[in-house]
């Protein structure tokens, strides 16, 4: 009877095993399956990558990897963002890092999820915020308590020497 079970669970462990592992079906680039518009791929599954051994060779020592002096990880920078507001009605100023969609007309919806802070006008005009350095855009959308203003969304061009920037609001 032992030696039954012994085989029957020596049989059973592979198939098991088996059944667990695999999976694929998702898109080796982390992306959607739909693909991303860089490579045109219409679908995960027409994903190439290159095998371990091409990426074996291609770095031979690592001694050779050298970081210039100034090399720092930290990429971030402090701006001051500073909010003019000549409305009547409070209200709160979302401010996000991406763009989700801009369409033809210019206009932007932002990323609801790269939200950075929140500025309330009525109770500061400036804050400090770190950002990316890699960044070129901050997006900034305004909405009032009131309906009798209307939303806007501003996009704050990170291109000032001086770190300081003004966000105008009607």
């Amino acid at each position: 009877m032992n030696k039954i079970l012994k085989k029957l669970s020596l049989t059973a462990l592979p198939l098991i095993l088996t059944a667990c592992g695999g999976g694929g079906g998702g898109d080796a680039s982390g992306g959607s399956a739909g693909g991303t518009a860089e490579t045109g791929n219409t679908g995960g599954s027409d994903v190439t990558s290159s095998s371990p051994s091409q990426e074996a060779t291609a770095l031979t020592n690592t001694d050779d990897i050298v970081a210039a002096r100034a090399f720092k990880f930290c990429i971030g920078q402090t701006i001051q963002l500073n909010v003019n507001y000549s409305g009547t009605t409070s209200g709160a100023l979302h401010i996000f890092s991406q763009a989700d969609y801009i369409h033809a007309n210019g206009d932007v919806d932002v990323d609801p999820l790269s939200r950075i802070t929140t500025i309330y006008p009525d109770l500061t005009t400036g804050v400090d915020i770190e950002v990316n350095g890699n960044w070129e855009q901050l997006y900034a959308r305004w909405v009032p308590m009131s309906s009798s203003e209307s939303e806007q969304t501003l996009v704050i061009n990170l291109d000032q020497s001086s770190s300081s920037y003004l966000v105008s609001l009607d």
